[in-house]
């Protein structure tokens, strides 16, 4: 029990740091994962199939992003993911139940470089800055968990509804920026404006 309740030390406390949730049976994943990744852009999470549900929760308002390597999910977390704007990745065949917007790699090291990437790119000027929010043209910082899930999805976009994207919206209009999510086909993207 010692090991249980050690091993979840510090991945449960609730934060809003940008969160990378790994979930794989013995925690592989998660490691690898923090190994390759810079800590100063993304929070990796450990997360085992049973303990997904709690591991997510922690994450505020929810994970940036989901990767994983297990053949299926708590209802409650798929039930979330119809709703949040989560970026999700996946290692091998995912389970049928997740999102349409997965990304499936057959390599740790292909997952892992494009998550790599994600974190260091660019999408309408906009970058990810490090530990939560984004760097806007011209200097400033924005905090709205939406856009960062749809930088990291870009240019596949999100299965989610739109209004789960209000916040990045309003983020969007107040810096001036011509681009805002836009649904097709129940997937929310980044769209350039008219």
């Amino acid at each position: 029990m010692a090991g249980i309740e050690q091993r979840q030390l510090g991945v449960l406390v609730r934060d809003r740091l940008r969160s990378l949730v790994a979930v794989s049976p013995e925690g592989e994943l998660a490691v690898a994962l923090r190994d390759w990744l810079p800590r100063e852009l993304v929070v990796v999470r450990d997360a085992r199939p049973g303990d997904l549900s709690a591991v997510y929760a922690a994450c505020l308002p929810y994970p940036w992003l989901l990767c994983g390597d297990v053949a299926a999910l708590e209802e409650w977390v798929t039930a979330r993911l119809r709703h949040d704007p989560v970026a999700v990745c996946w290692l091998g065949a995912p389970p049928a139940e997740l999102p349409g917007h997965t990304r499936c790699f057959g390599s740790f090291r292909d997952l892992a470089e494009h998550v790599n990437n994600v974190l260091h790119g660019e999408v309408s000027g906009m970058r990810l800055a490090p530990g939560l929010g984004v760097s806007m043209p011209g200097g400033r910082s924005a905090r709205s968990a939406p856009l960062e899930a749809l930088i990291a999805a870009h240019p596949v976009g999100i299965d989610a509804p739109l209004p789960s994207f209000r916040s990045a919206t309003r983020t969007l209009a107040a810096h001036g920026l011509k681009v805002r999510p836009r649904s097709s086909g129940g997937r929310v993207r980044l769209v350039a404006m008219r």
